[in-house]
């Protein structure tokens, strides 16, 4: 049994409210009233990047939406509301919360959030000492995070590059959607982003919902979860023990 607070990961989704684009604008505006006590100024701006009108209405709406389910989130693991909490973002644009360790994820129809408490002090910032930004687990030799990724079953399969030997035409737009939600979450906990190759992540074989791969050094399990709708996959560092995955979907008015 997992018992230890670090040992667990709790993710919550929600599904994009079915409502015309003044709704979702209306909805936009509630939201980030909300946020922004919460959001310190590099979190801010990244949101404020997506215009509240047409295609990018929907990113922005996401996104808000993300960070409102990080918010839930803390209520359901500390079983109280935290005001003094405030999300940042790192060089990298990586979510940064003190104690905690975070994953977003977005699929054009619904938001998702992964939420760990950090190992070994994890409220040491409210002690005024420093917190590394990242973890790094025995033996793996880089620091990592989580990393989730969600896609739409509907949505287009990745490039054929994106799989070794330009595979990707072999298989089944289902199937190409499913190994590319592991490739993804596995570089977001490496932190490299497309700056690695996709095509050196080996994503199992097919149907496979759970793997292990050694990657620049690094450890990191990967772990695909039943989610309505979605292919979702969730990258963490390969420690000893695998923690104790919970998934939570929501209904968006009840993520505030």
């Amino acid at each position: 049994m997992c018992n230890a607070p670090e040992k667990k990961i709790l993710i919550l989704g929600a599904a994009l409210p079915d409502v015309s684009e003044a709704g979702l604008r209306a909805l936009c505006r509630i939201w980030e009233a909300t946020l922004i006590p919460r959001l310190a100024p590099e979190q801010l701006r990244h949101l404020r990047r997506f215009a509240p009108e047409g295609a990018a209405l929907s990113a922005r709406a996401s996104r808000l939406l993300a960070r409102l389910l990080l918010l839930r989130g803390l209520q359901i693991l500390d079983g109280a509301s935290r005001p003094d909490i405030r999300l940042d973002r790192d060089a990298l644009g990586r979510p940064l919360l003190p104690g905690w360790r975070v994953g977003f994820s977005h699929s054009g129809q619904a938001a998702f959030c992964a939420l760990r408490r950090r190992r070994d002090g994890a409220h040491e910032w409210k002690k005024g000492k420093p917190e590394p930004a990242y973890e790094s687990y025995p033996g793996s030799g880089r620091e990592t995070d989580l990393g989730l990724d969600a896609e739409a079953l509907g949505n287009p399969p990745p490039a054929a590059r994106a799989f070794a030997g330009g595979a990707g035409p072999s298989i089944t737009a289902r199937e190409a959607l499913r190994r590319w939600t592991i490739k993804e979450a596995a570089l977001k906990a490496l932190g490299t982003g497309l700056t690695l190759d996709p095509a050196l992540i080996h994503s199992g074989l097919d149907g496979r919902r759970t793997g292990l791969l050694r990657i620049q050094g690094q450890n990191l399990r990967w772990r695909v979860l039943a989610c309505p709708g979605h292919w979702l996959c969730l990258a963490y560092g390969g420690a000893e023990t695998p923690p104790a995955i919970s998934l939570r979907w929501l209904h968006a008015a009840r993520a505030i």
